[in-house]
């Protein structure tokens, strides 16, 4: 699930592997970006997500942005996001293999900043951090 919080579980013991993959999803310039930084680096993806989280973690309500106000009223109903997100480009499958550890602060991260959507949270912050490719557009 794509913007699911949970941890990568080996069996019913609820026990975290280590190394799973996790699959989030990118727009797909933001792919782009993120390939092309990898091929010039020789970075992972895992990595390049680690970089991305690193340089905007005390920016990340500001990069993620969108957030309603609590408690705002539409009439005499608080107001309710649809839970249907539109986005301006298709979006793509990416898969990264960080630590248990580490996912732990993803999550805790996307549960502060997207409401638990982890892709939201990387998508945003690769976004912000990668720089453009001439001729690629997110």
């Amino acid at each position: 699930m794509p913007g699911s919080t949970h941890t990568i579980t080996d069996g019913g013991n609820g026990a975290v592997r280590a190394g799973g993959s996790v699959v989030v999803y990118l727009p797909v310039g933001v792919r782009s970006r993120l390939r092309e930084r990898a091929a010039a680096t020789g970075r992972s993806h895992t990595q390049l997500v680690f970089d991305a989280l690193n340089a905007t973690h005390t920016r990340l309500a500001e990069v993620v942005g969108g957030a309603e106000p609590d408690g705002e009223t539409d009439g005499i109903f608080l107001s309710q996001r649809s839970g249907r997100r539109r986005h301006r480009e298709d979006r793509v499958q990416v898969s990264i293999r960080p630590h248990p550890a580490n996912l732990a602060v993803i999550d805790e991260l996307a549960a502060r900043h997207t409401t638990g959507n982890r892709s939201a949270l990387i998508a945003a912050a690769l976004d912000e951090h990668l720089p453009a490719v001439k001729g690629i557009t997110s």
